[in-house]
């Protein structure tokens, strides 16, 4: 399906009802602080239409943009579009499942490394929420993941801690940590409750 990216006016976009993304799009206000931050990222894909051209992909940066856009943000208009040349509603669907199945959030490991190394550069709880578009109770949440045992870390991109436990952990002291560890990792123990 080739591809031609382009930087398409607002005016020029609108939402296609073949875009597969049918609920969760009014909630934009983390996208809207982050495309206000450091701008769209990542193109929407859209295909020309009569009027201009449908996004096929992309509705919620679109939303969020055009929520810039009425408070004049430069950011906002225009947005970095990849123009599919196919005028086949399969392959249009096809496009938007792909992308909107393919995306995950960062987890809480992601999310601790990345504000950690924005913490090095010098930046405050306040500036790394701006810049990602969350709230500084999540920097702050993220941030005490540091206090967590290195053990308990590995345990989790393991698979072997689910997040809520991690979570709960970094309120515990080290030494409860080191006797949860002994628990989690002891064959004879019952593991120990999440």
């Amino acid at each position: 399906m080739p591809r031609d990216l382009q930087h398409i006016a607002l005016a020029d976009l609108k939402v296609s009802k073949l875009n597969v993304r049918k609920h969760g799009a009014k909630d934009i206000a983390s996208l809207a602080a982050s495309i206000a931050a450091i701008g769209v990222i990542q193109p929407l894909l859209v295909r020309k239409n009569c009027a201009g051209f449908d996004v096929v992909a992309g509705q919620r940066r679109y939303l969020a943009a055009r929520k810039l856009a009425a408070a004049e943000h430069p950011h906002a208009d225009p947005l970095p579009c990849m123009v599919l040349a196919v005028d086949d509603d399969a392959a249009a669907i096809g496009a938007s499942l792909a992308e909107n199945v393919e995306r995950l959030p960062m987890d809480e490991m992601d999310q601790y490394e990345a504000f950690a190394r924005l913490r090095t550069k010098g930046l405050d709880e306040a500036g790394i929420a701006s810049h990602f578009g969350v709230s500084e109770q999540i920097v702050k949440r993220r941030l005490a993941l540091a206090k967590l045992d290195p053990d308990i870390r590995r345990l989790y991109r393991a698979g072997e801690i689910d997040a809520a436990s991690l979570r709960l952990l970094t309120l515990a002291t080290k030494e409860r940590q080191k006797a949860w560890l002994a628990l989690a990792t002891d064959p004879e123990q019952e593991p120990p409750p999440s």
